[in-house]
């Protein structure tokens, strides 16, 4: 019987940065695989090696060595246009820091998102767009607040947008890096709670944090010291 590849998996990957004249390692050999609908977090001290790790997950940076495959597919011989659109069609990014325009209302916030997430394959009408973006709103309990400006509203609600950003090109798998580190433990609770919600609908999620309180909320927890994952 064939086994079905996990929806991410890294091989021996390693990742060097030269400052100096000297070169720095800053993924020693690291090995993780994610199965779908899978919930992960990864921990780690400050200079760790968290937000590299998250650059390559996301197809941003590319492995020194090893090798990173994304639903079954090798990402090393991609091109930037290849990985662009795989970024684009299947990863959705929720940051600290919300990312949101203040001129802008919050659908036109998350309808951003197909800026990015658009692909020649499956090209959408602007009827589809809106409907996703609308779609994606209600599902983080926004739906009424659509034509508002981010400026009105809460840190957990412009949380909340981001995701619907994230979420509405409908990606295989959510990385948030620290998603939680600018909201208050009630506001936190309700971002992680809506996190369960879509990972339990099948969404896979990687989770970056230094909060444990967050690392619990996931199915699995791993460390990231010293460039090696335990």
């Amino acid at each position: 019987m064939t086994s079905i590849p996990g929806l991410i998996e890294l091989r021996g990957v390693t990742r060097a940065f030269t400052a100096n004249g000297q070169s720095l390692e800053v993924l020693r050999g690291v090995d993780l695989l994610v199965d779908r609908g899978d919930f992960v977090a990864i921990t780690g001290s400050s200079g760790a090696g968290k937000s590299t790790m998250l650059n390559i997950l996301g197809l941003l940076d590319r492995p020194t060595s090893g090798e990173y495959l994304f639903d079954g597919r090798p990402t090393a011989a991609l091109g930037d246009r290849e990985r662009s659109g795989v970024r684009g069609a299947g990863v959705g990014f929720v940051f600290q820091s919300f990312h949101l325009l203040s001129a802008r209302t919050v659908r036109e916030n998350v309808l951003l998102a197909f800026v990015y997430g658009e692909t020649e394959e499956r090209p959408r009408s602007t009827s589809e767009r809106l409907a996703l973006a609308e779609d994606a709103l209600s599902r983080v309990g926004l739906a009424r607040r659509s034509a508002a400006h981010p400026g009105t509203l809460s840190g957990g609600e412009r949380q909340r947008v981001a995701i619907a950003r994230a979420i509405c090109t409908r990606p295989r798998l959510l990385l948030a890096d620290e998603p939680t580190g600018n909201l208050d433990r009630r506001n936190s609770d309700a971002v992680l709670d809506l996190v369960e919600e879509l990972n339990a609908d099948g969404l896979t999620v990687v989770v970056i944090t230094h909060d444990e309180a967050v690392a619990r909320r996931a199915h699995r927890h791993r460390v990231l010291e010293g460039g090696r994952l335990s």
